[in-house]
């Protein structure tokens, strides 16, 4: 409640810098095509107030693409990259809708190559406005200015979970006021007491909500106890507090839902693969042409790094191993060595840890550049893994891990990766198994290209910025 005057602040600072910066792109878009003196105007130059009222017909249209798209809501944990993306989707739109409308006005006959300029503009400019205003807002959420105050329903390990993430990134701002325990006895965090005040039960939510000025609820009950969101609902439904839920990763390994109907009843879908019949095509096709690109790209890197290993250690250039990939299929994943030959004959088959003291000195310096993983460039070029996929297992662990982790092998559905969307949130190595079969198994239910695309980016700008060391994994 607190924060809601900052959130309208920051709707309204929204819709004027979209729609000054709609503005100006069609502004720069008549000096580019008639004043610039680049491009030829055979009719001449139109004066510009021919073109200046709409403008105002471009705003209102942008308004409404930008609104139906849920733009003008600034989403605190929506990621730069799917934020861009859904900007240039509503800019498309928005581009489309105030050509038709210029084609549909007969007072003036505007130039075709000037609205294709505008929407050029106008990609760039609106998704660099929303930066300049996510990092506005964060550096103030960082400074405590405009945080939305939160509570979490539930003490236990889940809710504790949800409040460390919070906290470790203040940027978001999210505040946490506390905890509210389903019942007397609740289940606590195994790990310790959450990281909050407990500031009462369930049974007197809207007090709580009252009191404490609460502008989001985050309900994160393990999945016996999802029934007592009707509970919440009702108890809040007369007070201006949103409800959000944090389903229980671990029992629905975060399923993506799909709603269809049958005569009008809904019908929930959640083991639903969109990565069959056409889209498995483009994903190969789309590993073909970048993979082939990078390893001509990278052949001078990849033949530097094969002499060098050969000199650095006596034995091959390439570390070859057996692994599982799409189906339970094995195939020989391929790297460039960065441990000496038969480095566990000593302990036998052992997942590497990042600072594997086995590692040579060339070893660290081509794992943490992750030069080692390029010839996994030919892996994918011959099909046996993709760009983008959960990362490979040997079959002794992955025998091991099929036993122990729930829905383990769905995540063998695809191809394997180079990397994934569990190695782009930090889950590599010897980190838990179980988080990261959460992470692939999402990933394999929520497959897109541009979800392939997100995560590349995100792996290079890991690469080049963060400099982590990698895992023979």
């Amino acid at each position: 409640m607190k924060s809601r005057p900052a959130r309208l602040a920051a709707e309204a600072t929204l819709v004027a810098i979209d729609a000054a910066l709609v503005w100006v792109s069609l502004a720069a878009a008549y000096w580019i095509r008639f004043i610039s003196g680049r491009l030829s105007a055979p009719k001449g130059t139109p004066p510009f107030e021919d073109y200046l009222p709409g403008t105002l017909v471009a705003c209102a249209l942008f308004f409404l693409a930008f609104r139906a798209h849920d733009l003008h809501r600034p989403r605190r944990a929506l990621s730069a990259i799917d934020e861009a993306a859904t900007v240039l989707r509503a800019v498309l739109v928005g581009s489309l809708l105030t050509m038709a409308a210029a084609f549909l006005y007969r007072g003036v006959s505007y130039s075709r190559f000037y609205f294709v300029i505008f929407w050029g503009v106008a990609s760039v400019l609106l998704p660099a406005g929303r930066l300049v205003f996510r990092i506005a807002q964060r550096a103030l959420h960082e400074r405590g200015v405009g945080l939305a105050r939160i509570a979490i329903v539930g003490t236990g390990e889940m809710g504790s979970l949800v409040a460390r993430r919070i906290a470790a990134h203040p940027a978001l701002g999210y505040e946490v006021v506390g905890f509210v325990a389903a019942a007397e006895g609740d289940s606590a965090d195994p790990a310790g007491p959450p990281p909050a005040p407990t500031l009462g039960f369930l049974a007197d939510i809207a007090a709580i909500v009252e009191r404490e000025s609460l502008d989001r609820i985050l309900v994160a009950l393990p999945l016996s106890e999802h029934h007592r969101m009707l509970d919440v609902v009702a108890a809040c439904d007369r007070l201006p507090v949103e409800i959000l839920f944090v389903p229980d990763l671990l029992e629905i390994m975060t399923q993506k839902v799909r709603v269809s109907e049958i005569d009008g009843m809904p019908l929930l879908a959640i083991r639903a693969y969109p990565l069959e019949a056409w889209n498995r095509v483009v994903k190969r096709a789309f590993d073909i042409a970048l993979s082939a690109t990078l390893l001509v790209l990278f052949a001078p890197l990849s033949a530097a790094a094969a002499v060098l290993a050969r000199l650095d250690s006596p034995g091959p250039s390439l570390f070859r191993q057996r692994r599982i990939g799409r189906d339970g299929r094995e195939f020989t994943i391929l790297k460039f060595r960065t441990m000496p030959v038969n480095a566990e004959s000593a302990t036998g088959p052992v997942i590497s840890d990042a600072d594997d003291p086995r590692a040579t000195r060339l070893g660290r310096l081509l794992r943490r550049a992750c030069i080692d993983e390029l010839p996994q460039l030919w892996n994918v070029l011959v099909g046996e893994m993709s760009l983008v996929g959960p990362r490979p297992e040997r079959p002794v662990f992955v025998d091991q891990f099929d036993r122990e982790v729930p829905r383990y092998f769905a995540r063998h559905r695809v191809k394997s990766g180079v990397t994934g969307w569990a190695q782009v949130n930090g889950l590599r190595g010897t980190t838990s198994i179980e988080e990261r079969t959460k992470y692939d198994v999402f990933y394999v239910e929520n497959w897109s290209l541009f979800f392939d695309l997100k995560i590349l980016f995100l792996t290079a700008r890991q690469v080049l910025f963060a400099n982590r060391p990698r895992s023979e994994a």
